[in-house]
């Protein structure tokens, strides 16, 4: 098994508007985000300065039979919850619905 101390993990379900909180959402609904991709996490987190892995080809265990994948972030010590935040303004930023 691979060490990933620094990283956290980051699945596109943590941000999707769609989704209920017991369907996997971490964020409230006015931050959630309709339609959000590995890509769009990762280049919201590159932007903001974190380094990142994606694991493209795994399955987010609540939705199993949906290929999402995931991205690993080094959030540097700060909290996921705080992290998750940031990620999702930076991709409201970078779409143009601030």
């Amino acid at each position: 098994m691979r060490k990933r101390t620094p990283f956290l993990i980051f699945w596109p379900q943590y941000f999707d508007a769609k989704r209920t909180r017991s369907e996997g959402r971490r964020l409230p609904e006015n931050l959630a985000i309709e339609k959000v991709t590995i890509k769009d996490l990762a280049i919201a987190a590159k932007s903001l300065g974190y380094q990142i892995q994606i694991e493209s080809s795994l399955k987010y265990p609540k939705s199993w039979w949906e290929e999402s994948g995931r991205v690993l972030i080094n959030t540097k010590g700060k909290k996921k919850s705080k992290v998750l935040k940031e990620i999702a303004k930076e991709i409201r930023k970078t779409r143009g619905k601030s």
